[in-house]
């Protein structure tokens, strides 16, 4: 039977409860060149790089793609607006990391954020429960390509038959599943029809710590 050793987290929408605020500061960017954009297209795009994400949304609408520098200014003042929020973290993840860690699992944070998102909103010590981060800075692919997972499982000596990743968006599931990894996702911005390449999917966090204390023969005892 299948054991993981290695549980790899994405970051926003799985950890901290971010992609409202991530929604909204797009959308105020976008209205800017008269582009009203719904959440969901955003909540799709999830886990891609914010360079990739503004590029791939102008050539969808079939707007004119700018230059790199500019792409990079617009990100930048998407980042500054963002980080005008208080972002908090989902309540049951600071318990779900402790039950990982109390079973020895190897753990990673693997997101399509930059760093300095990362330290912005992960505080009070929880960067401690990670063995690795893996961030947009430190990959030349982003999700859905598989290279940040499979960089994640570098850094911690992890086979792919080994890892457990949980997703909450398409992009990443498909990152994820492309790496060789299992993946359980949650509904925290998108419904489970958005989640059906997932291996699980859980409404809340709570359904999925709930999933995992009730099954400690998935987890091997890592040493």
């Amino acid at each position: 039977m299948k054991k993981y050793n290695t549980v790899l987290f994405d970051m926003d929408g799985v950890i901290v409860d971010s992609m409202q605020w991530h929604a909204e500061s797009w959308q105020k960017i976008f209205r800017e060149y008269n582009v009203d954009l719904p959440k969901t297209e955003i909540f799709a795009r999830e886990g891609m790089s914010g360079l990739a994400s503004i590029i791939d949304i102008f050539k969808s609408l079939g707007h004119p793609v700018f230059c790199e520098d500019a792409i990079k200014k617009l990100q930048l003042k998407k980042i500054a607006l963002f980080e005008t929020n208080k972002v908090g973290i989902f309540p049951a993840v600071p318990d779900m990391l402790k039950f990982i860690k109390s079973r020895n699992l190897k753990t990673g944070l693997v997101t399509g954020s930059l760093r300095r998102s990362v330290d912005y909103m992960l505080k009070d010590g929880l960067l401690l429960y990670f063995d690795t981060i893996v961030t947009v800075d430190d990959i030349t692919n982003g999700k859905p390509h598989p290279e940040p997972y499979l960089k994640a499982m570098k850094d911690l000596k992890s086979k792919p038959g080994e890892v457990l990743v949980i997703e909450n968006a398409p992009l990443g599931i498909i990152s994820a599943k492309k790496a060789g990894a299992d993946c359980f996702a949650i509904e925290t911005t998108l419904d489970g029809e958005y989640l059906k390449d997932a291996d699980r999917v859980f409404k809340t966090h709570e359904d999925l710590f709930k999933y995992m204390e009730d099954n400690l023969n998935l987890f091997a005892d890592y040493v």
